[in-house]
């Protein structure tokens, strides 16, 4: 996000930008966001989206968390391990099973509707967490647990069509697209 950030800033320094970091769904059609990054394909007409990348996640430790709970060698361990919840926990447990992974959300006993901020948590020791490998791989004390349980995740791009041909929105919409999607 920086990175595009500072493309946007040399192509249009006066404009402004608000960046909300929650993994929360913003309500495009009631205008609380110009333009969202989804993981989710939106279904409402008259949104605009366009799918970026299919990225790929794993679970993740700190080297500290797994000296004191130890490291996970299959998908029963996991039954005894805290997790980092990153929005609705419901949600994500859900989510996980349908994939295979079957976790119980009173292992969720932190969580965060940032990501980053949940990142940083399990940084600090405090259990397990999803993360995107191409963040993950910026923080070595970071260890990448089960790596043969891979979550693929798509990333879309999502704006209202009335606004999408705005020249600001659209400046945005392009450089975030091309930036994210050279991940």
């Amino acid at each position: 996000m920086p990175r595009a950030l500072g493309r946007i800033r040399a192509l249009a320094p006066n404009l402004v930008i608000d960046v909300i970091a929650a993994n929360n769904l913003r309500d495009l059609m009631r205008r609380e966001a110009d333009i969202a990054i989804r993981h989710v394909r939106p279904d409402q007409p008259d949104l605009v989206a366009r799918l970026i990348c299919e990225a790929t996640g794993h679970f993740y430790a700190s080297r500290a968390y797994l000296a004191t709970r130890g490291h996970p060698r299959s998908l029963k361990d996991l039954d005894q391990h805290d997790f980092i919840s990153m929005g609705d926990t419901p949600r994500m447990v859900a989510y996980l099973r349908e994939i295979g992974i079957d976790l119980d959300e009173r292992q969720f006993r932190v969580g965060s509707e940032n990501g980053m901020v949940g990142w940083a948590m399990a940084q600090a020791g405090l259990g397990i967490v999803p993360m995107d490998e191409a963040v993950a791989k910026h923080s070595p004390d970071m260890v990448r647990i089960l790596p043969q349980t891979a979550i693929s995740f798509p990333i879309w791009l999502t704006t209202h069509r009335k606004i999408h041909t705005s020249p600001k929105i659209r400046l945005v919409f392009d450089v975030l697209a091309e930036v994210l999607a050279q991940r």
